[in-house]
């Protein structure tokens, strides 16, 4: 019987300790906003005291945040009742992407009503969107959605090496996305493509619409690689079997939210707007 059981005659119930994570994972996450909008507005962009406070902060997440998933991982292992504590992770995660959802449904939404207003976007004649660079990083990202899901089956037959290989083509993939969108990130910034910097109002809210949704998809995939490099590393570790493998799931559940979320954004924002 593990030493956090809530009740001394219910052997099966468990309850997790006090836990300082949340709390410190919520508090570096402010520092990386704090610091990161501050640093929108100074001048020098990249480098200065405001930019120091986006990396402490954002450094200061992830430490946290890895924190908390350890802890997690060892209280996992306490509890009896795998197929229940399966089943409630599954649950939580599924009323976890419906908050994500929700998310991306406020860009869409806003994105749709401007549309249709009498003022609505327009792309800047002299810029110039998308391309096959776009293209192609697309078509990768979706082909890393499905050797994911190849690796999830892989675990699930107990292929473990087959299941790896396959993580690390679905890590790679995402990389070379997050590359792909850095690099057309830096090629309209020199080009002025930037909210602020044009005259008419249409042009301004396409470029603030472009940076805020394609930056925080961009943000979700970054969390994604994170979450599957940790799945790697635990299959290193031996740490799933057949049955018990949920961290495999959520990641993987993660991954395809991810690219059906950019399939929309790139039909929305590369094709819809001309």
């Amino acid at each position: 019987m593990s030493e956090h059981a809530s009740h001394h005659d219910d052997p099966w119930s468990h309850v997790p300790p006090p836990s300082p994570w949340p709390v410190l994972f919520t508090g570096s996450l402010c520092v990386a906003v704090f610091g990161t909008l501050a640093n929108m507005f100074e001048s020098g962009f990249f480098w200065n005291n405001d930019s120091l406070v986006m990396f402490v902060g954002i450094f200061l997440s992830l430490f946290t945040l890895m924190g908390w998933g350890h802890q997690i991982i060892k209280e996992k292992a306490i509890s009896h009742d795998l197929d229940q504590q399966q089943s409630d992770l599954k649950l939580f995660t599924l009323m976890f992407f419906v908050s994500e959802a929700l998310a991306f449904g406020t860009i869409f939404g806003y994105y749709y009503i401007r549309a249709f207003a009498t003022v609505g976007f327009v792309r800047p004649d002299d810029i110039h969107l998308g391309g096959w660079p776009v293209a192609v990083a697309t078509i990768l990202l979706i082909t890393s959605s499905l050797t994911c899901e190849f690796a999830h089956k892989a675990v699930e037959h107990g292929r473990k090496s087959q299941a790896r290989l396959l993580l690390l083509l679905t890590i790679t993939l995402g990389f070379i996305f997050l590359y792909a969108q850095g690099k057309e990130y830096g090629e309209l910034i020199i080009q002025g493509f930037w909210p602020g910097n044009y005259e008419a109002v249409e042009y301004n809210a396409f470029s603030s619409l472009f940076y805020i949704s394609t930056g925080f998809h961009g943000v979700h995939v970054a969390t994604g690689l994170l979450m599957l490099i940790l799945v790697w590393l635990r299959m290193e570790l031996g740490h799933f079997t057949q049955k018990r493998h949920f961290s495999v799931v959520a990641a993987s559940w993660y991954w395809h939210f991810v690219d059906v979320v950019w399939v929309l954004l790139f039909i929305s924002i590369y094709v819809m707007v001309k």
